[in-house]
């Protein structure tokens, strides 16, 4: 079984916060709570190559990083530590956009 977790309580922080302002759905939250059910039984490569999660490997600043989708705008950001696997949601953008914020980093 591989673990879940938020990489930076900054991260997490930001998706309490794209709870509050709801830009994050009851159902984007459920779909959430399957990729990482999916991850934590099956394992990452389990989501890798299938159009449901659409993900794949991040370059420039986000080198050594995965994405996956989980709605139209909405994306997971994440990477793969030995058998833990940290994620880290982003934000939401409706841009496909992967530039960072400023002065954020990974």
């Amino acid at each position: 079984m591989w673990k879940v977790e938020f990489e930076t309580i900054e991260a997490q922080d930001e998706v309490e916060k794209l709870k509050q302002d709801r830009k994050l759905t009851k159902a984007d939250q459920a779909i959430i709570a399957a990729w990482i059910r999916q991850v934590a039984f099956h394992g990452p490569e389990s989501i890798q190559g299938n159009y449901k999660w659409a993900d794949h490997e991040l370059e420039n600043d986000w080198e050594g990083y995965r994405s996956s989708s989980f709605s139209k705008q909405g994306r997971i950001i994440y990477r793969i530590e030995e058998k833990l696997i940290r994620v880290q949601i982003a934000r939401i953008t409706d841009e496909h956009n992967y530039k960072k914020k400023e002065g954020k980093k990974p």
